[in-house]
């Protein structure tokens, strides 16, 4: 090390007496290493300094002391000018600023590890956003590369991350790292988090959420979580095969409060969602989502919980197996296309993350750059696809930017699951990756050309009853009077329905399986 650092203090004209003297390479380290010993060892007495202050020499000797230091000063010296941000000097705002900064691409996870653990951690921080792609590309943005060649250690599994988080002007590390940091507890002392004060007084208002779920007694199970993790798709797929009724709140936001309130309550951070079954006047904590995979919890564990807590199973939840029209849901893929967002096999079934749910039959080449994100439908034009309901509602909101494209997009109806069309989505239909986006026009776009698609009477009514159901909810006021949707409503509105055959809650298939059940009942009675 010693030699290293020599490496970058000896002229290169005393290098080459070096060389010339000593046989390369050895003698040539042994010298430099006992030169440069008394300097890193005894600073001091290798400089003469004087009584007077002397800025200069100070910072000499120690950038001396530091190997570190040294090598950063000299990078940063090769870096470019520092760019601008929110109209201010991006060093200046890094150097000024008093507790914790976070300079980021917004909705990375990188970027969502670290608010969510500040926010956990009931610390308050300062967030500074920049566009960038979801891969750093050199030139592509003025802020990226003058963090990135600042601040080099910003990787995680050899890749560059996307935050960069400083606490009193200090480098931190990138979002994982710094989260990391926090979470052990290491930085308590630094961030000033209150950890003293109970979860009620930290997240007051979250606290009272949590406690009108559960002071209703009419509520049995309840489910807790965000909808980016797989973990609260598996619980509740799994609450939902078996009609039990349950309560709760899902929100798409990776930094909710009401998150963090319960990480505190249950003095879990690392996990994202949060099941409760009732115990009498009590409630048991029973875990994460995760915890209700099939291969950790059978189906007989899982009914002795229900009836434990004495919850309801008469409850018929929609489901990714029924689309929208109350059929069973097709396949999105075609062939042995394995690029196309689909689950394995092959629907557009995903109840977490993006939620691909969409399927497009043939995606325009412009959809991926229209939605803010890298051009990878380019690749994809023309071919069947999964898109996430948020892009597709904001590729339809922004459709005068691309008339060409939102006017030829088809959806692939009986490939699209009848969960697009209920309350549960309604945040993913207005935003998209921090885009606000209409469910206005998405909505309407997507129940108008379904309506279009649908070859038969019973189809239609389908189609309307969900659309119906999510049109009249409390939860989508733009959507029960908008006089957009006259036209929709109005061609709606003169099928006839027959209430006893529309299909129930999207149970069509349970429906066949009692029948066929029934058939081959009665053949065994004719035949014995």
């Amino acid at each position: 090390q010693a030699a290293h650092v020599l490496g970058y203090l000896i002229p290169l004209s005393l290098k080459r007496e070096f060389t010339h003297i000593c046989p390369p390479p050895m003698a040539t380290r042994l010298l430099m290493l006992l030169a440069v010993m008394p300097i890193l060892l005894c600073p001091e007495a290798a400089f003469s300094v004087s009584d007077k202050p002397d800025v200069a020499s100070r910072k000499r000797l120690d950038t001396f002391q530091s190997e570190r230091s040294f090598l950063q000063m000299k990078r940063n010296a090769q870096c470019p000018e520092s760019p601008t941000l929110d109209g201010h000097s991006l060093k200046k705002n890094i150097a000024n600023h008093k507790g914790v900064l976070v300079i980021a691409v917004p909705n990375m996870r990188c970027t969502e590890a670290v608010k969510a653990t500040l926010n956990a951690k009931g610390v308050s921080f300062k967030l500074m956003t920049f566009d960038g792609s979801f891969k750093y590309s050199s030139g592509a943005s003025t802020v990226w590369d003058w963090l990135h060649c600042t601040y080099p250690d910003d990787k995680s599994s050899g890749s560059i991350m996307h935050s960069y988080v400083f606490l009193d002007g200090n480098f931190l590390g990138n979002g994982f790292v710094a989260a990391e940091k926090a979470e052990s507890g290491e930085l308590d002392a630094q961030l000033g988090s209150d950890l003293s004060k109970p979860c009620e007084e930290r997240f007051v208002s979250q606290a009272n959420v949590i406690e009108q779920y559960m002071a209703n007694e009419q509520n049995k199970v309840l489910v807790f979580g965000w909808m980016g993790c797989p973990c609260t798709g598996i619980v509740k797929a799994r609450l939902n095969e078996k009609n039990i009724c349950y309560e709760g709140r899902q929100w798409a936001d990776p930094s909710s409060q009401l998150m963090a309130y319960l990480q505190c309550r249950e003095k879990d951070s690392a996990s994202h969602s949060f099941v409760y079954f009732r115990e009498g006047s009590t409630w048991n904590f029973a875990g994460n989502g995760f915890q209700f995979d099939r291969n950790d919890m059978s189906d007989d564990q899982l009914m002795a919980k229900v009836q434990h807590a004495n919850a309801s199973t008469s409850c018929m939840h929609a489901t990714v197996r029924i689309n929208v029209f109350g059929t069973d849901l097709e396949e999105c893929r075609v062939g042995d296309d394995a690029s196309g967002s689909w689950m394995d096999d092959g629907t557009c079934s995903e109840e977490w993350g993006g939620i691909h749910q969409v399927c497009i039959e043939a995606l325009p080449a412009d959809f991926s750059s229209e939605t803010h994100q890298p051009p990878w439908s380019r690749e994809r034009k023309g071919k069947r696809h999964c898109v996430c309901v948020g892009a597709w509602s904001l590729y339809m909101t922004d459709a005068s930017k691309h008339a060409a494209g939102a006017k030829s997009i088809m959806p692939h109806c009986k490939a699209i699951p009848e969960t697009t069309l209920t309350t549960e989505y309604l945040g993913h239909w207005r935003d998209w990756n921090g885009y606000p986006a209409s469910v206005l026009h998405g909505v309407k776009e997507l129940v108008g050309r379904c309506l279009k698609q649908a070859s038969s009477t019973e189809l239609k009514c389908g189609l309307k009853e969900r659309f119906d159901k999510l049109r009249n909810s409390a939860e989508a006021p733009e959507l029960k009077n908008s006089t957009e949707l006259s036209e929709l409503v109005s061609n709606m509105s003169k099928l006839t329905c027959d209430k006893g055959k529309v299909h129930q809650s999207g149970h069509a298939s349970m429906r066949r399986t009692m029948f066929a059940w029934c058939t081959l009942t009665v053949m065994t009675a004719f035949c014995a």
